[in-house]
């Protein structure tokens, strides 16, 4: 497998392995949330149970007090707030605390053989009523002037405190929602904290990487420039004294000689020190100083200033752009100009290059700005690694973007530095 073909499936397995942690975390965060959830959801149908049956209680409270004929707080207990015998037309036939005179029928209707609940929330109070038609008593103590059986009132009209229970109803509530957000909180956060440590671990690879990257080149270009001096010398003497017929092919030796010496010097750019020795230097003649240099028509769309000084070593920053520059002009093939254009933003340079060529693909992202890493056939793979160290020692940055209408643009940031012109 080539280095590309292995640097996408390293993209892919980082991007497979960053997509199964992102769904680990996530199932078990669900499976949380709903055991949040439907514990919420039993606590809740817990206390409404334990209302029903305390309306149950207060109901077989009411009968027992009906059967002895003795009606008071001590045999209902403290819960019940008040009872009522109505007809089926509302009137009362016997009321005991806070009970209707005439019951509001309206507010409860009709509800077969089960009971109807109302609740007050300014009292904490639960209204419920029960028809009970069906049902003979003898009422002996409680209506009095009454003799022999009596039907039982058509509603029974209960009030029964229900303050506390709806009190840790509504704290159970507004628990589960406070759980919910947490969990979804720690959520977000722990999926955060995986894709810092994700990148963490990205970058300290690249940095050991280099590391050792560094060391093979150092020595690799010092083995390699001793052998080449020699090779330069010879061919120098060829030159002078070889047969005519021959100079072409001299020629191509010294040419791949010269692009090796190159290639040798740029890794050690790579290597040493990226910050150089910084100057005032203006921006705006350094790169109108190099387009010159391109046979292709590069434009430099009109900067807002004459002069644009940034602190940078010149042949540093010289080595930056040129090597944009060149990058644009490769990729353009339809005969397309090469813009560029230089702006400020919060004290910083911003420097775009763009061409028409076809543009940057997702893939090579990730890796654009590895050493030795090419999507060109003849590509040494170390220009934007350089001037990404360059850019970043300087305190800038360097970014590489798809261009709407196709093509690249290359956009790097230099601090402000100095009077402006």
């Amino acid at each position: 497998m080539d280095r590309k073909g292995k640097s996408l499936h390293s993209v892919l397995s980082e991007h497979h392995e960053a997509s199964a942690a992102t769904a680990v975390i996530t199932l078990c965060f669900v499976a949380l949330l709903v055991l949040a959830i439907i514990l919420s959801f039993v606590m809740i149908t817990s206390e409404r149970l334990r209302l029903e049956n305390s309306i149950e209680r207060a109901y077989s409270s009411v009968f027992l007090a009906i059967s002895r004929g003795n009606i008071d707080s001590a045999v209902l207990g403290t819960e019940v707030l008040g009872f009522g015998y109505y007809s089926s037309t509302g009137n009362a036939l016997y009321t005991w605390g806070e009970a209707y005179q005439r019951l509001p029928i309206t507010v409860f209707p009709d509800a077969s053989d089960s009971y109807v609940t109302s609740y007050d929330e300014a009292r904490g109070v639960i209204e419920s009523v029960r028809y009970v038609s069906d049902t003979v008593f003898i009422p002996e103590n409680i209506f009095q002037n009454r003799g022999g059986a009596l039907e039982y009132p058509d509603i029974i009209y209960l009030a029964f405190d229900a303050s506390m229970v709806m009190a840790r109803i509504r704290l159970v509530t507004v628990t589960a929602i406070i759980l919910i957000a947490v969990i979804l909180l720690l959520y977000i956060i722990v999926l955060q904290i995986s894709s810092q440590n994700r990148e963490y671990r990205i970058k300290l690879q690249k940095q050991q990487n280099l590391v050792s990257l560094g060391e093979a080149a150092r020595t690799l270009t010092h083995e390699i420039k001793n052998p080449l001096s020699a090779i330069r010398l010879q061919l120098a003497l060829l030159k002078r004294e070889a047969d005519p017929s021959l100079m072409e092919d001299i020629l191509v030796i010294d040419q791949e000689t010269a692009r090796l010496t190159e290639l040798t010097d740029r890794v050690s750019d790579f290597i040493r020190n990226p910050l150089g020795t910084p100057e005032r230097v203006d921006l705006v003649s350094t790169i109108e100083s190099l387009i010159p240099l391109f046979s292709h028509r590069i434009i430099l769309m009109q900067p807002p200033m004459k002069a644009m000084y940034v602190m940078f070593d010149p042949a540093r920053l010289r080595s930056v752009v040129e090597n944009l520059l060149k990058n644009a002009v490769e990729a353009t093939e339809n005969g397309a100009p090469v813009e560029c254009t230089i702006t400020k933003d919060k004290g910083m340079y911003r420097v775009a290059v763009r061409d028409r060529g076809v543009g940057i693909r997702d893939e090579d992202k990730a890796k654009i700005f590895d050493p030795f890493y090419t999507t060109k056939i003849n590509g040494s793979g170390i220009g934007l690694a350089i001037a990404n160290q360059f850019l970043s020692a300087a305190g800038g940055s360097i970014a590489l973007y798809k261009r709407e209408g196709g093509g690249t643009s290359a956009e790097f940031t230099i601090p402000v530095s100095g009077r402006v012109v």
